[in-house]
């Protein structure tokens, strides 16, 4: 096994994970907003979209996309499209939710889901992991190699990103963001649509 590969992957993508991003926000949206339990399971849906997003690198999607740019430019308006919905349901919610409007967006499903999606929805993250792929990857690079990258990649993100939701799941949070609810969401869900806009928009 070639720890050099390894360790390189190892920072390129810890750095990657850490910077702000949509997963992180919404992570720690649902951190603050739900329970711990339930915020981990917008974790695995990050997770399980890094899942699929790291072995299509390995796979050479970008390929795919070269070949045919419109699915590349139609994942980008849908992605981004959907980080403008989150966005603005954030901002325009009502001050006082029904029982069952709560529950059915803090339900383990839709958690997961919400990771998933917003994970899955940025095209930008498929042309990442290819080019991380072939920067570190040597031509000559075994299978046992690839699968041991994926997951090195799906662990260095579930382990931030549960970092990031223990963080923001203590009572301190909590308490600020009952404080200071509707600012927050509304910050959040500018950021979302700013996200959103900039996928869809932008190169």
């Amino acid at each position: 096994m070639d720890l050099s590969v390894l360790l390189a992957v190892s920072v390129i993508w810890g750095l990657a994970a850490i910077t702000p991003g949509p997963n992180f926000f919404i992570t720690v949206h649902t951190a603050i907003g739900a329970t711990r339990r339930l915020s981990l399971f917008t974790v695995l849906g990050i997770v399980a979209g890094t899942l699929l997003w790291s072995i299509s690198g390995y796979l050479g999607i970008s390929i795919l996309f070269k070949t045919v740019p419109m699915l590349y430019f139609s994942l980008k308006i849908i992605g981004g499209l959907y980080l403008v919905y989150v966005g603005f349901n954030l901002i325009i919610k009502r001050k006082k939710q029904s029982k069952s409007d709560i529950v059915k967006y803090h339900s383990a499903i839709s958690c997961f889901r919400l990771g998933l999606f917003t994970n899955l929805l940025n095209p930008k993250t498929a042309a990442f992991m290819t080019s991380l792929f072939a920067a570190t990857i040597p031509p000559n690079a075994s299978i046992e190699l690839g699968v041991v990258i994926v997951m090195l990649i799906c662990s260095i993100s579930a382990i931030w990103y549960s970092i990031v939701s223990a963080a923001f799941s203590y009572d301190i949070a909590k308490k600020l963001y009952d404080k200071q609810k509707q600012k927050i969401e509304k910050v959040a869900g500018a950021i979302f649509v700013g996200f959103g806009l900039k996928l869809a928009i932008l190169k």
